[in-house]
């Protein structure tokens, strides 16, 4: 793999047409990262194609030289997946912004990579329908990324994830070739399910140029209940009680005390609980029925008092419910404006084990001298795991933050977890993989990956 030559960059510049192609060491910074914090690298270019057909001229370019490519969409991503790690050419998507197109008949919408994931959700309720996968950066992050990483989101525990709602997509194979794959149909018995390879394979295999996703009615009613507790240990074993007696949420979150503490500076006011609060469970419920949700409250409300909820704050109000949901929505910047530098693990263990990985993760801080900050999806096993370098020295932060880390991976295993639940591999997780996978596992990934990019230009090093 080589760099390109200004000359080869003037080539496609020449190709693709005006305002496409730059090189400028001010434009170049926008696209040196993600959101990770600990990665960062100056791509060789930026692309920014308008079509389908601009997005195969820049492959079969990139398999003339050849020369790497990284697929980019909003640079939301938490795992470096989007960076130009070992140089490059960004191909940024976020001039195929349109929603294509809205069948109401069949339950589908059809859209562009970069439209942002939050506006079509506005663009579907306003029909009443509903598109469930909301990721935390829902207001930034775009529907192509979260398709490459099979980003999830607070309401998996119930509706799952990106992955259950990709019925079809046109992509970019690395030579250059168009395909598309999947349709609107709801069944598909036919051959291998090519589309299923391309959710989550982090734009190391293809470009998604285009998406059509499921859609089901929106339901009717919604209520959000807020528990804050004296330890974690309550909340997190009050989610699972509640899965138990068959009341299925539609979101079950977690917070620990550092993230409350968080949240309370950044928003600036008091929160539930006050001093008393160690962690919250944050429970959302919807359906068709009133009368049934109600029930189901009181009955959420009765096992949260007989693990110890020190109050049981409800809302079927929009507005306040929006007020009960702040303290979670503004973790990610209320954890930066504590540390702009953070240590992240996106881990996945069955859901019954979450409280006994939180007090590892725990474990590992103090062992470390790291403030280890938890949150996460309680309903599906997903913890978030934060260390905050603060005001550590960079020597003590180097040596610190992978001890912790690993010391969290190893608990993951062994408690049959998984080291991304939502967030993928990209470059910073890569090592992970093989504590997980078997060998055979990773062969057979790196044969798919060869069948689809035998030279190895798309996003190098990222996942394999």
């Amino acid at each position: 793999m080589r760099s390109p030559a200004v000359a080869d960059l003037e080539r496609l510049a020449q190709r693709l047409g005006s305002g496409r192609v730059a090189w400028g060491a001010d434009l170049l910074e926008r696209y040196a990262a993600d959101e990770s914090t600990r990665l960062r690298a100056l791509p060789e270019a930026v692309v920014r194609p308008r079509s389908t057909e601009e997005v195969a001229i820049v492959l079969r370019w990139a398999s003339e030289g050849p020369f790497a490519v990284i697929p980019r969409g909003a640079g939301t991503g938490v795992a470096g997946g989007a960076v130009a790690v070992g140089g490059g050419v960004v191909l940024s998507l976020e001039r195929l912004d349109r929603v294509l197109e809205l069948d109401e008949e069949n339950l589908t919408v059809t859209c562009e990579p970069a439209v942002v994931t939050g506006r079509l959700h506005e663009v579907v309720e306003a029909q009443s329908l509903f598109y469930p996968p909301d990721p935390a950066s829902l207001a930034s992050c775009s529907i192509g990324g979260n398709v490459a990483v099979g980003a999830g989101g607070a309401r998996a525990v119930k509706y799952g994830t990106t992955r259950n709602y990709v019925l079809g997509a046109q992509v970019v194979l690395a030579d250059g070739s168009v395909l598309e794959l999947g349709s609107k149909n709801v069944k598909d018995a036919s051959g291998y399910h090519l589309l299923d390879l391309l959710v989550g394979s982090e734009g190391t295999l293809a470009v998604i140029t285009r998406v059509t996703l499921r859609l089901v009615p929106l339901p009717s009613y919604r209520a959000v209940l807020l528990l804050p507790f004296a330890d974690l240990k309550a909340a997190t074993t009050t989610v699972a009680r509640l899965v138990r007696a068959r009341i299925v949420p539609s979101v079950a979150e977690f917070m620990d005390d550092v993230t409350i503490d968080a949240a309370r500076r950044y928003l600036d006011r008091d929160l539930p609980g006050g001093s008393r609060a160690g962690a919250y469970a944050l429970i959302e419920l919807d359906g068709e029925s009133r009368s049934l949700l109600e029930e189901q409250m009181l009955r959420v409300g009765e096992v949260g008092e007989q693990e110890g909820a020190l109050e049981v704050l409800a809302a079927q109000d929009a507005g306040q419910q929006e007020r009960l949901w702040e303290s979670r929505r503004c973790l990610a910047e209320a954890l930066r404006a504590l540390s702009p530098e953070i240590g992240k693990a996106d881990v996945v263990v069955p859901r019954a084990r979450v409280p006994i990985l939180v007090d590892e993760v725990k474990k590992a801080g103090l062992r470390h001298g790291l403030v280890a900050a938890c949150f996460g999806h309680a309903g599906d096993g997903n913890v978030h795991v934060n260390f905050l370098r603060q005001d550590l020295d960079e020597r003590s932060w180097s040596d610190r933050l992978p001890q912790a880390l690993a010391e969290v991976l190893e608990a993951t295993r062994r408690l049959g977890g998984l080291p991304s639940g939502e967030h993928g591999i990209g470059v910073l997780k890569r090592p992970d993989l093989a504590r997980f996978l078997p060998s055979e596992n990773l062969e057979i990934m790196r044969r798919v990956k060869r069948a689809f990019d035998p030279l190895g230009i798309l996003n190098p090093g990222k996942v394999l």
